[in-house]
């Protein structure tokens, strides 16, 4: 992608807005400044990133403000819940030179990418410039288009949502299996710093390869509010292409995981306060969690979903925890005594019919 590229006075040319995800999204906005006495936007149309699956998409073009060289709130968003993950066009752009050599700028801002549920993902933007006839500076022209085209096609505007994620997460895992009719499917996680050890569910179509994708993060993903409780692990759970995990593709889907033993008495929080809990359409939701097995480190729980999206492991702190502590150090003091006065009345009586031979 070129930072800059040139055309010569008064040709026609289109701007291309690219996105590059690196997870599902399922919305988009932007504005762009341009320098007006240089160029002009003719329109704004869509390109084919969000329709590439087919979904149904609501698009704005924004307002053409020509004097002050702007295009306001841009916008793009999947209606039917499905989302994207392969790059392209978002929005072409398409504007005339003017007849003064100079370089424009072409600065997105407003920027704002989203999931499926609403959640702002971190975009990093590559902004360019436009090259208007000769200018000393200029780089060599670039072009996309055939060279006796009267218009070239540039891309001058990416938008990359792969900036910032690996500061989000402690670890990111991914599974892939081999997915067909009736076949029962387990996808098994390994990693120490994942609460996420498994997967299951049984598949109603032939899916081929799909891959499931946990990511651990830090901390809940802004500007989603807490869950309700104490937080052990925040996560997204991602599973297949958008569209794919859905109650026509897949049957009883559970998720397995694990909570360490030394939190939960760190915290007094006691294992049967566990839950998992999904965020969907602004809130968090409870699944049906229950608790399948433990030993002396980690308390093991399974919860059902039927959607794979984000999610969050909490427990309740439990003021009883600190009062059974108490309550057991007392019956072992009197157990004690009760020993001792035992073993000391039992002396006596031995004691007592000695003496009484002699």
């Amino acid at each position: 992608v070129p930072a800059s590229s040139s055309v010569d006075e008064m040709q026609e040319f289109a701007v291309n807005i690219h996105l590059q995800p690196d997870r599902p999204v399922a919305a988009i906005q932007f504005d762009l400044s341009y320098d007006s006495e240089l160029v002009s936007v003719v329109s704004v149309s869509e390109g084919e990133f969000l329709r590439q699956d087919g979904a149904l998409v609501w698009f704005n073009p924004g307002q053409i403000e020509s004097s002050n060289g702007m295009i306001n709130s841009v916008y793009g968003l999947i209606l039917d819940k499905t989302t994207v993950t392969e790059p392209g066009s978002f929005a072409i752009i398409q504007m005339t030179a003017g007849n003064t050599s100079d370089i424009s700028s072409l600065s997105l801002s407003n920027v704002l990418v989203s999931d499926a549920q609403g959640q702002i993902i971190p975009a990093d933007i590559v902004n360019g410039s436009i090259t208007v006839g000769y200018v000393a500076s200029s780089s060599t022209r670039s072009s996309s288009s055939n060279s006796d085209s009267d218009e070239t096609n540039y891309r001058a505007g990416v938008i990359s949502t792969t900036g910032g994620y690996d500061e989000e997460f402690e670890i990111v895992e991914r599974s892939t299996k081999a997915v067909y009719l009736g076949s029962q499917v387990s996808y098994q996680f390994d990693e120490q710093e994942n609460p996420i050890m498994y997967i299951n569910y049984e598949s109603l179509t032939n899916a081929g390869n799909v891959l499931a994708k946990i990511e651990v993060l830090k901390q809940t993903s802004l500007p989603i509010s807490s869950p309700p409780g104490v937080v052990y692990k925040n996560m997204n759970i991602w599973l297949g292409r958008p569209g794919y995990a859905t109650a026509s593709n897949m049957k009883d889907p559970v998720i397995g995981f694990r909570v360490d033993r030394s939190w939960l008495e760190e915290n007094r929080i006691s294992d049967s306060s566990i839950m998992m809990y999904r965020y969907d359409q602004g809130k968090w939701e409870p699944l049906s969690t229950n608790k399948i097995n433990e030993d002396s480190s980690y308390v093991t729980f399974e919860a059902e979903t039927s959607v794979f999206s984000t999610f969050a492991i909490v427990g309740e702190i439990s003021e009883d925890m600190t009062i059974i502590t108490e309550v057991d150090d007392t019956p072992a003091e009197v157990e004690s005594l009760d020993q001792n006065a035992a073993f000391i009345l039992c002396l006596s009586m031995i004691l007592l019919l000695f003496a009484r031979r002699h």
